[in-house]
């Protein structure tokens, strides 16, 4: 079972977040190719490691907040933590 350290709530059962997904890059400036903007609104990073992820508390305090969660191991830190 993964527990989600919600920042309003404490620590809490995954059963009962949403993820929202990671959290993408700035949006890009208008002078990109349309190959470049559709990669930017399609292609998710899936990197092997820690992925800053957006996770929404809907059967709590119905709060957004972020973390970073390893992708192999599912260790979760709080974003603002420093991940070693």
């Amino acid at each position: 079972m993964l527990y989600l350290p919600c920042p309003f709530c404490g620590q809490r059962d995954e059963s009962e977040f949403v993820n929202g997904g990671p959290v993408k890059p700035a949006r890009p400036d208008d002078n990109i190719s349309d190959t470049e903007w559709i990669d930017w609104l399609t292609v998710s990073v899936n990197p092997i490691g820690y992925v800053e992820e957006k996770w929404w508390h809907a059967k709590g305090c119905g709060k957004w907040f972020t973390v970073n969660r390893h992708t192999v191991t599912h260790n979760v830190v709080k974003a603002d933590e420093k991940i070693t």
